[in-house]
């Protein structure tokens, strides 16, 4: 059945609001359960019934970011690889739909063509290359690497799906490397592996006070709290404020997990115990204070934050990375 747009108010204030507007729509069709080819058509209608400019180059980023990488494929026409841009996206899809073999040629014809000036979209296509490079002849060593720039390579493959470069690149490093891959798998939304990973490494607290650490620990409480497991996270928090002060989203962490608790205590009671309904309706006047506090707490935006394309890797059904 085709989207009506009228089912949907969109109002584009500006051309520079436009794409934002689009994406929530698009994630909104997504939620609804709209396939990719129906949220492409009634993007593609908006953007036509609006008017907006470069509508095509539109479309494709807007798909890209909700994670419709083959929908986003089919849109591409030879004349749009004339911007950099639009060649790091191609390049980037054909990698995240497999298409490595495609990808690394392509890659190549855009370096050759490239501007002798670097820019962010070169850099882009450069750690493109080696990821090529990498995935066709693998690696054995990373020790000349900077680990700043293993950091960056392993957050490429990990948002592009190639699995067995991010192997080839961790497969041999301590445990500071496989941090970085704790958190680049997370960071990505591959909560699973990133939770599967970490059960694989001593206690991050217990490895130093570098920040990768710190943040291994931060991850794992979170994962702890989205599991309702609110007395394992909290130490976890605790011990964070203790290490780093500065660390805010570990005291908002710690303080949801009490709060959460506190709720969980006053919900038992009344299932134990029964009240009576003049105690009963003052628990449930603290559970509402409570839940207002965790509710402007929330709204600091302590937790992880994914994109919508991070959300389907959170949701999809992939084999863990490291066997």
């Amino acid at each position: 059945m085709k989207t009506k747009l009228c089912e949907y108010a969109l109002e584009f204030k500006s051309d520079s609001g436009a794409e934002q507007t689009l994406l929530d729509f698009g994630l909104q069709l997504y939620r609804s359960h709209k396939p990719d080819s129906e949220i492409a058509a009634a993007l593609w209608t908006a953007i036509e019934q609006h008017k907006l400019p470069a509508g095509k180059e539109l479309l494709i980023r807007i798909l890209f970011k909700l994670g419709a990488y083959e929908t986003a494929a089919s849109f591409f026409v030879p004349e749009l690889l004339h911007s950099q841009e639009m060649c790091v996206l191609h390049a980037k899809i054909l990698l995240r739909t497999g298409k490595a073999e495609e990808a690394g040629p392509f890659i190549d014809t855009c370096l050759n063509n490239a501007e002798q000036t670097e820019n962010g979209h070169t850099a882009t296509l450069k750690q493109l290359a080696q990821l090529c490079q990498l995935q066709k002849q693998g690696v054995s060593s990373i020790e000349h690497m900077h680990i700043s720039h293993l950091s960056r390579i392993l957050g490429l493959a990990i948002s592009l799906g190639m699995h067995e470069a991010a192997q080839q690149l961790t497969a041999q490093g301590d445990e500071f490397v496989q941090c970085l891959l704790v958190s680049a798998l997370y960071r990505e939304g591959f909560t699973r592996q990133a939770k599967a990973q970490l059960s694989r490494l001593p206690d991050p607290l217990t490895l130093g006070s570098q920040q990768l650490f710190q943040q291994a620990a931060y991850i794992s409480a979170e994962m702890l709290y989205d599991e309702r497991r609110y007395t394992k996270a909290s130490p976890i928090f605790e011990a964070l404020i203790k290490q780093a002060p500065e660390l805010s989203s570990a005291r908002f962490g710690a303080v949801s997990c009490h709060l959460q608790e506190t709720m969980d205590n006053l919900l038992r009671r009344i299932e134990l115990y029964h009240p009576l309904q003049e105690e009963r309706e003052k628990i449930f006047k603290y559970l509402n204070k409570i839940q207002q506090t965790l509710n402007i707490i929330e709204g600091t935006h302590w937790h992880t934050r994914w994109s919508p394309a991070q959300l389907r890797n959170m949701e999809a059904s992939l084999p863990d990375l490291i066997n």
